[in-house]
């Protein structure tokens, strides 16, 4: 038996997803979801709701993609309080390279007023 190959993901394809759910390589309406990230979502907790079909065979129903994305959209608790951290850190790592930016852009224009170069 051979499998099949997957067809590639279209972004904008209403055929996509299955009426009662989609699987985890076709991930959700924004878009495909990498294995890997699913499963690491999973071990922490943070995936969404499975649906067993079978054995073999795992979908996320509509419902339950709308009230994971909710959860993501708005996050409450642990998840918030580290959400605002990671705001913060990426916050003053940008203000931190418009400063040395700024600092380059100074030496340059230093270095070329004593050359003499305008």
């Amino acid at each position: 038996m051979s499998k099949l190959p997957l067809a590639p993901w279209i972004a904008g394809n209403p055929n996509d997803r299955s009426v009662t759910g989609f699987r985890i390589r076709n991930g959700s309406a924004k878009g495909p979801m990498p294995r890997s990230f699913y499963y690491k979502q999973k071990a922490r907790g943070d995936g969404p709701r499975e649906t067993y079909i079978s054995a073999h065979r795992i979908i996320i129903t509509a419902k339950d993609e709308a009230a994971w994305l909710e959860a993501r959209a708005n996050p409450c608790g642990t998840e918030a309080r580290l959400n605002a951290k990671a705001a913060e850190m990426r916050k003053a790592r940008a203000q931190k390279a418009g400063r040395a930016a700024i600092a380059s852009l100074r030496r340059q224009r230093l270095k070329s007023d004593e050359a003499g170069v305008v």
